[in-house]
């Protein structure tokens, strides 16, 4: 049997299918004849790209925090914004999506409670998130702001305030004012 191609468009179709199902019904419930459907395949077809449930969830779950990961970068990479700007659009990169429908609030909680099924993937990825908005602060502060609290103890602030406020906006603008009115509080002089 050859394994199917990351870029196969068969297998995006999947995984995006794959994404929905697992999103409302979480790796227990999730048949894989119900992603086999969700996906206009057959459930032999869906065996050929994926054997099995768990390396079907594995994949889908690493182009859900992939896909934020990169969304994040962008946005600290937008030079047309300023620095709180940038932090801003970066941490609703991140997190946001998971604001706005019940799909996104379900993978939200179904990736912070997969641990038998993701084992490290999970912690690897929001460690890597942390890193990068650790760098991204120590490189575009202005270094005047950095004297009063490190870069790492303010990403450590505003990503712990963003994972609750994630779980109890309303909307994401409301998730990202809050975000907002953080980072104006943690930087005035910069709003």
């Amino acid at each position: 049997m050859t394994e199917v191609g990351h870029d196969d468009p068969k297998r995006a179709a999947v995984l995006a299918a794959a994404e929905g199902v697992f999103g409302r019904y979480g790796f227990q419930k999730t048949s894989m004849e119900a992603v086999a459907k969700a996906a206009g395949i057959s459930r032999p077809g869906l065996y050929l790209i994926f054997p099995n449930k768990e390396q079907l969830y594995r994949a889908t779950m690493q182009g859900v925090m992939e896909r934020a990961q990169l969304a994040m970068e962008a946005r600290f990479a937008d030079e047309t914004l300023s620095f709180p700007e940038r932090l801003v659009a970066a941490l609703d990169a991140l997190m946001g999506f998971y604001v706005e429908t019940q799909v996104a609030r379900d993978l939200a909680e179904l990736l912070e409670n997969s641990g038998p099924q993701l084992g490290p993937m999970f912690g690897d990825y929001q460690e890597r998130a942390r890193a990068t908005i650790t760098d991204r602060i120590g490189a575009l502060a202005p270094p005047a702001l950095l004297d009063r609290q490190s870069a790492h103890d303010i990403m450590d602030l505003l990503f712990s305030a963003g994972l609750t406020w994630k779980s109890t906006a309303r909307d994401r603008d409301e998730f990202r004012d809050r975000v907002r009115r953080a980072v104006s509080l943690i930087f005035p002089d910069t709003a």
